[in-house]
């Protein structure tokens, strides 16, 4: 039987993928694993009853779901919770999903170690993001719930950083645009720069959450493209964040394509719009065919048109589909996406 190189194989998967993106079709999955976390975050509510008592998805469930998945083509998917590291399976969970998909992950970096962080790259994961939400670290341990958790992860990023396997690789410091961090996001882009890793941000949702997350008197989006033509480590799209004072002051932005371009899996396998409409499942993939799930889902977003929220998950996508600057977007990708060379260890 002939061996496909691996170079190839990841070539054909990425040419498949930009094909569904041109075609404006599924490329992005939110996938739970579980809801067990570590951190009792103020901006989040998966650690509390009923989620933290959900069982969670098997790396054998996870495989049926990538085989799924891949019907309708390579999916970029985004591997959460909960905190992912604490699944016992979590490094065959990225080798199934790495076999037709991309696999990216967010985490709180509280788990990473040397020898983890390998692994996760060996298995097949593309890029990492760690959370880190203030520079000053009482405040960030205090929005985590936990002492120590900037420090961990700080630690976690260079890890992840210098154990990477390949150059196409990325290491992310992500933050969650709140009420009390805007001033804090330049230092954090420095910081970033001086680790030699990237920085993203993303929109507080208040679905999941009680943290206040209001700057209606601050344009806030003039703000962030400052630092955008600054910073060249700050890689968020944008046309993106040319929306965030719009989506603050409106509570949301219109025309979600949520169940179109992107979907949400919980630990149960339970498809739903997202993760904001978790409440209002389709139906399991680990027991239909995706093709009515979607077809259920895109009926459900047409007679319930969403405009709730302006997250980095529909964000980011619907700006390069269907944003008013493709090219400008699609450069900005690329800045998200492009290689950097490998550390050298000692």
């Amino acid at each position: 039987m002939m061996v496909v190189p691996e170079a190839l194989r990841e070539g054909a998967k990425k040419a498949r993928y930009v094909t569904s993106f041109m075609r404006q079709r599924l490329v992005h999955v939110n996938l739970q694993l579980l809801y067990t976390c570590n951190f009792r975050c103020q901006i989040c509510d998966y650690w509390k009853a009923p989620f933290r008592d959900a069982p969670r998805l098997s790396a054998e469930q996870v495989g049926a779901i990538s085989r799924k998945l891949a019907e309708v083509g390579p999916q970029v998917v985004s591997i959460g919770g909960g905190e992912p590291l604490l699944h016992p399976e979590i490094v065959e969970v990225v080798e199934r999903l790495a076999e037709h998909h991309f696999p990216v992950m967010i985490c709180n970096g509280w788990f990473i170690t040397p020898e983890r962080a390998r692994a996760l790259w060996r298995a097949g994961m593309y890029e990492i993001s760690v959370s880190v939400d203030y520079l000053d670290p009482e405040k960030h341990d205090a929005q985590r719930g936990v002492k120590g958790a900037h420090e961990r992860a700080l630690r976690a990023l260079r890890l992840l950083h210098e154990n990477r396997t390949r150059s196409d690789q990325r290491v992310h410091m992500i933050s969650v645009i709140m009420d009390d961090n805007l001033d804090e996001i330049e230092a954090l882009i420095q910081l970033s720069r001086g680790m030699g890793i990237t920085y993203l941000l993303t929109l507080y949702s208040d679905g999941r959450g009680t943290k206040h997350n209001r700057h209606a008197e601050r344009d806030v989006s003039a703000h962030l493209l400052r630092l955008k033509s600054r910073y060249p480590e700050f890689v968020a799209l944008r046309d993106y964040m040319a929306r965030f004072t719009q989506a603050i002051r409106e509570g949301g932005i219109a025309g979600c394509t949520c169940g179109t371009n992107l979907v949400n899996i919980d630990s149960q396998g339970q498809v739903s719009l997202c993760i904001d409409r978790m409440d209002e499942p389709v139906g399991s993939i680990l027991e239909e065919p995706l093709a009515p799930l979607l077809a259920r889902l895109q009926e459900k977003q047409r007679r319930s048109p969403c405009a709730a929220c302006w997250t980095s998950c529909r964000g980011a996508i619907e700006t390069i589909m269907h944003g008013p600057h493709t090219l400008d977007a699609l450069r900005d990708y690329w800045q998200l996406t492009k290689r950097i060379p490998l550390t050298a260890r000692g």
